[in-house]
Parts: C-alpha cells; structure tokens; sequence
C-alpha cells in the first residue's frame, strides 16, 4: 500500500493476473472492498485487459522465423559439445503451396471472332475478301463519271449559245421592256418619324464624380467641361425630361449636364448661363429621379 492508504497498481494488476498468494490476495480484496479508487483502478486495468485480448496477434513473418532458427542452428554448432538442434526445415518445399507463393496467372485474352460462315459440322469457313475486287473497277467507274459530266456540260453551253446568237437584239430589248414593266413603282422618300427628337441644346456627360460644395465653388470647366459626351442612351430621355423641369424653373438657357453624384447620392448638375459674358452660372443639383433639388441652387463659375 502507498501511504498506508491504497495498494500500488502493481499489486492490482498481480491480482488481476492471479500472481499474488492466497493470503496476499485475501488482504487486497477486503481493502477493495472498502476502497473506491483502488476499485477504479483495477476496473480501468479489466477495461485494458479485455481491449489487449480482443487485439489480434499479428503473425511472425517468415523472414524473421527463418533468420532466429539459423541464429539458434548456428549457436549450436558453435558449442560443440552441447545438445544438437533439429536439423532446419525445407522452408521452399514447405511453402510451395501456399498462396503468396503462386505465380499470378494473367487470363490470355479471348482469341477474337473470325466472320465467315458456319458449315454443317460447325466450322467457320472465313469470308473472302473482296477489298480488292472493289478497287479494281471503282476508279475506272469514277473516272468514266466525270468524263461524262465535262462531255454534257459542253455540249448544254455549245446549243444555249447558238440558239440564243441571232434573237439577242429583239430578246434583249423584250426583256428590259418586260422588267421595265413588271418593276414596282419607286416609292416616295421617307418622310422621318414624327417623334424624332430634336438636337439638344446643351451637353450632356456621364462623368461618375461625387461632387461636394467645395467641388461646386470651383470653375465648373475643370470638373465636367472635357467629360466624354454621352451619345444616346437609354437614360437620355428622363435626362431630357428633368432638365427640362429645372430650366422652366430657373428661366435659364441650359448649357451643360453631369450625371454624377452629389456627396455620394446620384444626382444631376445642371449648369445654367446666368451672365454668359461674364461666364457667371447658375448650378442646380437634382435628383435624376424625382427632380427635386439636393441642394439650393447656387451661381458658379465657368
């Protein structure tokens, strides 16, 4: 026992194995009895003992069979006068049927099937071949074909020209009187569709920038004025319509457009002439969908 207190896990695992003597034995039981964790411990030894008996024990290889009893043989021989061993086994003979031993077989692949024709006592008598044969009279047979095609396309070109020779003058003329007549009237120019749009007075661009009120207090040219302009688009038409709105509130001649966005909100700057002399503007930032002013419209500069 460890500190007169529990018996040592050697002890428990002697008793497990049935080592200990009758009197021994009779001593660590009745402190099992009585003692939790030294009963804990030789069920977690039981625990270890059933998972060692339930592992397999794996088999010698015969490799290591055959070195330890050349090992034992040679030891004897070397002792002389000591017990001889038993003479060693024949391990070739005695593994000469075993299944690592036996050659793999490859399966000879089937002979294929000859084509031919069964005969009465079921004999294949193989098809001839007629590859050959065929050769033969297929180029002649070819040649002859586009010889007689050449031959009827001249003769079909040779009898059009002479039937056509001398009424060309009167067919011809018949033909373009016929075509003449036959052709439908011209019709009259396309007038353009009603709903033409007209050019637009101002310019308009598509530059993305995020304007902010210090954005807009600068000269407007160095913002939007060398901006690529928009050709047409499918939003040049609400464009059309918003500008519209802003320059019938503003009594202004608009001159220039930017889809952007103001303080990151998409918007449109709609510059106005206010003093075209003094290059003095009106700027109105709008909302491209509902028109409505995102900032109260201040003058700028071009």
């Amino acid at each position: 026992m460890t500190g007169d207190t529990h018996y040592d896990l050697e002890i428990l695992a002697e008793l497990a194995e049935g080592l200990l003597d009758v009197d021994t034995a009779r001593r660590v039981r009745e402190h099992l009895a009585v003692c939790d964790p030294c009963g804990e411990l030789l069920a977690d030894l039981a625990a270890v003992r059933e998972v060692l008996a339930a592992t397999p024990t794996p088999a010698m290889p015969m490799g290591v069979a055959l070195r330890i009893d050349k090992a034992l043989a040679a030891e004897a021989e070397s002792r002389r006068g000591g017990v001889g061993l038993a003479e060693t086994p024949d391990w070739d003979e005695l593994m000469r049927d075993a299944p690592w031993e036996q050659p793999v077989s490859t399966e000879s692949a089937p002979e294929p099937v000859r084509l031919g024709v069964v005969s009465d006592d079921g004999t294949i008598v193989p098809a001839r071949r007629t590859v050959a044969r065929r050769r033969r009279w297929a180029m002649p047979a070819v040649a002859a074909a586009a010889a007689a095609v050449v031959v009827g396309t001249a003769l079909a070109s040779t009898s059009l020209l002479a039937s056509g020779g001398g009424t060309s003058g009167t067919s011809g003329g018949g033909d373009v009187v016929a075509k003449s007549a036959s052709s439908p009237p011209a019709s009259p120019a396309t007038s353009p569709p009603k709903d033409h749009k007209r050019a637009k007075s101002y310019s308009l661009t598509d530059s993305g920038h995020n304007y902010s009120e210090q954005d807009l207090r600068r000269p407007i040219e160095g913002l939007f004025g060398f901006r690529q302009a928009i050709d047409n688009s499918a939003d040049a038409g609400k464009v059309d319509k918003c500008v519209s709105r802003v320059a019938s509130r503003s009594k202004l001649a608009t001159y220039a457009v930017d889809q952007g966005q103001y303080n990151g909100q998409e918007a449109l700057i709609v510059a106005s002439w206010k003093n075209k002399a003094a290059k003095r503007l009106r700027i109105d930032v709008v909302d491209p969908f509902n028109c409505k002013n995102l900032r109260k419209p201040a003058l700028g500069h071009w």
